[in-house]
């Protein structure tokens, strides 16, 4: 197997490699067509519409009250508004159509720099690709076209700061120490020189970071200030405090605006009952 057929089976194989162009220019330029198409019709349907009002037809007046008389009168060959309605209808429907898809598309996950890579070395690599594309196909999954490229695996690995650490330092310092060892000898023939990492794995190991530094920096945080007695240090620390907890939040977690101003005002909270009590029993 070779060429295309190799690639395809690569991809479903190996769904992170399931990178495709969206074709996001051609895509927006045929939008545009059928919109000035359509727009043309508009202007054309009103043209008709005011004749018809100024004809002194009672018939033509009455089209646009009533939709059967205007199709019964087609027959008769009085068709143009009718006709130009259906058509207004089939371009709309393509139209509609289109927007839709772009919508989809225009949400769906770029590829990571390191699913791209991948690719990339799959693609030229003797045994693998062998560089069977040939002419202008040479630069479908090139760099340039990064921000057309999407996956159609979706986001495998989160997009925190910590998954992109684990999936990148830290994958590859992994990779180059023990990537050789451990290799399965009866691995077919598309998977030679290749070497997979489970995602559940990786996934776990970011969740238990993830959770271990949500633990940490809230108690830390409050460790500081019990060792701080100034109470206007204790309350700069607590503004402080408080918006690298809201930064942190919005950076290393992505949490959405609402669960961020909750989180945060609940941790402030927590740092003021904290201040309160210790400077209540220190006076005590």
């Amino acid at each position: 197997m070779a060429g295309y057929p190799k690639l395809a089976q690569l991809m479903d194989r190996e769904p992170e490699t399931a990178i495709v162009r969206r074709f996001g220019r051609l895509n927006m330029l045929n939008i545009l067509r059928l919109q000035a198409e359509i727009q043309d019709m508009e202007r054309e349907l009103d043209q008709i519409l005011e004749e018809d009002a100024k004809s002194g037809d009672a018939i033509r007046e009455s089209y646009t009250k009533d939709f059967r008389l205007m199709r019964d009168w087609r027959e008769a060959g009085d068709s143009e508004q009718y006709d130009l309605l259906v058509n207004i209808g089939s371009r709309l429907q393509e139209y509609n159509d289109f927007v839709s898809q772009d919508l989809v598309l225009s949400k769906a996950e770029s590829p990571s720099v390191r699913e791209l890579a991948f690719l990339q070395k799959w693609l030229i690599r003797p045994g693998m690709g062998d560089q069977f594309l040939n002419d202008v196909e040479r630069t479908t999954w090139d760099s340039s076209n990064a921000p057309d490229l999407i996956s159609l695996s979706g986001a495998v690995q989160g997009k925190d700061h910590v998954s992109k650490f684990i999936y990148g330092v830290l994958l590859d310092f992994h990779h180059r120490i023990w990537g050789n060892t451990g290799v399965s000898s009866h691995e077919l023939h598309l998977d030679k020189g290749i070497r997979k990492y489970r995602n559940t794995r990786l996934l776990w190991l970011s969740n238990t970071i993830n959770a271990a530094l949500s633990s940490l920096r809230p108690t830390v945080m409050i460790l500081v200030l019990y060792f701080v007695k100034r109470m206007l240090v204790r309350i700069g620390l607590v503004i402080v405090f408080t918006a690298i907890f809201s930064l942190a939040l919005s950076t290393f977690i992505k949490a959405t605006k609402i669960e961020n101003f909750s989180a945060t005002a609940a941790f402030a909270a927590v740092e003021v009952v904290f201040i309160g009590s210790t400077s209540t029993n220190s006076t005590a």
